[in-house]
């Protein structure tokens, strides 16, 4: 299933503000067969790691766990006993990178476990699952990576409110997003910023307004094919983030490179704290934009936004 960016508005969708995230054209694949035993055997490609589980044998620290996890919450909703099953991960997401691999992974196994047992895509019950499967990872998730891993495209999102689909025309757009090197966990820097919201809430209070403020002027710019405004919020919201500390130094680098060799705009995407920049560019500029940022990074991606989200592929 499709990895995501952020545009504007991590962090603060914690909070109930409204954020606008993109599906990416980097896809997370589950494959589903028959155990040969009762056990669940899980075999991540990338990780380059198996193990097995039972209900007798979990091993909950390990980082196959949630996927396993995904399995147990699916089987519960379709009133299943235990059962075991082969799943197979790969993924073209890089982890721990603010853009959404374990919650694609999560959909993806979830998907794959439905069709397993000729079940229909319910894309509303993927995505609740999927949410339910990322608390072991993020203790609290936005809900958002989840969301746009199903359902692909565009999308403003609000926890209390869902999501809804924008009208939009990224074709002469290129997502880049350059790799800090540095790295981070998201839940502890949700923990971190939620800690400083409570410390000074009276100050935190009009950041997350204008930040919620900020995100629905991205929406439509998004509709009216706008990107230069896009641009131009998603640097404003940048600054917001550095404002709730959650940037850095090499951050920093990362964004303002960007912004000086071309990009429309250029910000944190994800958590922080390390993680990756990401820069919105037209198509001709996006070759100065990569040779700079290779510079300094170790891993720079150069992605088109998705319209699909959760499907099954042929084999």
């Amino acid at each position: 299933m499709r990895g995501k960016a952020i545009l504007v508005g991590e962090h603060f969708v914690v909070e109930n503000q409204p954020a606008i995230a993109v599906a990416l054209n980097l896809r997370a694949r589950a494959e589903v067969t028959e155990s040969s035993s009762s056990e669940t055997i899980i075999i991540s490609e990338n990780l380059k790691l198996e193990e097995s589980f039972s209900k007798d044998n979990v091993n909950e620290k390990s980082p196959l766990y949630p996927i396993y996890y995904a399995k147990k919450l699916t089987l519960e909703h379709l009133n299943l006993d235990d059962y075991g099953l082969k799943i197979r991960i790969s993924s073209e997401i890089p982890p721990a990178s603010g853009m959404g691999s374990s919650a694609a992974v999560s959909v993806a196994t979830i998907a794959a476990i439905l069709k397993f047992f000729d079940e229909s895509l319910d894309k509303e019950k993927i995505s609740k699952l999927a949410y339910e499967a990322e608390k072991i990872v993020h203790g609290k998730p936005s809900g958002i990576d989840n969301t746009i891993s199903t359902y692909g495209g565009a999308i403003i999102f609000r926890k209390s409110e869902g999501f809804i689909s924008l009208k939009s025309n990224f074709e002469r757009i290129k997502i880049i997003l350059a790799d800090s090197g540095l790295p981070r966990s998201t839940g502890e820097m949700v923990r971190q910023v939620l800690s400083l919201k409570k410390k000074y809430e009276k100050i935190m209070e009009p950041i997350y307004h204008g930040a919620g403020r900020l995100a629905i002027e991205v929406a439509k710019a998004i509709e009216n094919n706008d990107f230069e405004t896009v641009g131009e919020l998603m640097n404003i919201n940048h600054g917001l983030l550095s404002a709730i500390n959650v940037s850095n130094k090499k951050l920093e680098e990362l964004v303002y490179t960007a912004r000086e060799n071309g990009a429309l705009g250029a910000k944190i995407t994800g958590a922080g704290g390390g993680g990756f920049i990401i820069a919105l560019s037209y198509e001709d500029r996006c070759k100065m934009i990569v040779e700079e940022l290779r510079k300094l990074s170790p891993r720079v991606i150069v992605c088109d936004v998705s319209k699909d989200g959760v499907t099954i592929e042929d084999n």
